[in-house]
């Protein structure tokens, strides 16, 4: 028996492990943004609704996305001749041709990074964000690249995962000035 079907045969236990790193993952995200932003604690209600809707469309486009992942293939690619054909080539690659909420989701993402670049988190915390980030990119661009078409059970791990992601965000960002404890 594989790994992949011991997963899908204990399902139950596949889903709450995914969707409490998740979770985790958005409290952790929370926690160092209220560290390095403190005035957030004050608004702290007004903050957590603006970053649920936020996290929200940027999760239900990504599980778009990765449900339905717009492929893109080698052979597609020439060498650009214009500025204008390079750049159509680079939104083409990058995928950024898809509309109002890749541009969402794309702000959501820069967000987050910028987000991680200035929050106050431990280095063990931050190699256990950036790897999870890292797994999620592969197979973002492996569904891109590639034949590779996600199963209905994957696209429900990764759609926990990015509920679990944003309640996380939300249910911490949402305190008022009590402090939480260190996450370390």
């Amino acid at each position: 028996m594989g790994i992949i079907e011991l997963v899908e045969e204990n399902f139950l236990i596949s889903f709450a492990i995914i969707f409490g790193i998740g979770i985790f993952q958005g409290a952790i995200l929370a926690k160092g943004i209220r560290t390095r932003f403190p005035s957030l604690k004050r608004h702290a209600r007004a903050a957590s609704i603006i970053l649920l809707i936020l996290f929200s469309t940027n999760a239900i486009v990504n599980v778009f996305k990765f449900a339905i992942p717009q492929k893109f293939s080698v052979s597609e690619i020439m060498v650009p001749a214009t500025t204008e054909e390079g750049f159509e080539l680079l939104i083409n690659v990058l995928g950024l041709n898809a509309g109002f909420f890749t541009v969402i989701a794309m702000f959501v993402t820069v967000t987050i990074i910028v987000f991680l670049r200035f929050a106050e988190i431990s280095r063990p915390i931050e190699y256990f964000i950036f790897s999870i980030s890292v797994i999620m990119l592969i197979l973002v661009v492996v569904g891109r690249f590639t034949d590779y078409v996600p199963t209905v059970f994957q696209i429900l791990m990764y759609a926990f995962y990015q509920f679990g992601l944003t309640l996380g965000i939300f249910m911490v960002s949402r305190r008022k000035i009590d402090e939480l404890p260190e996450l370390k």
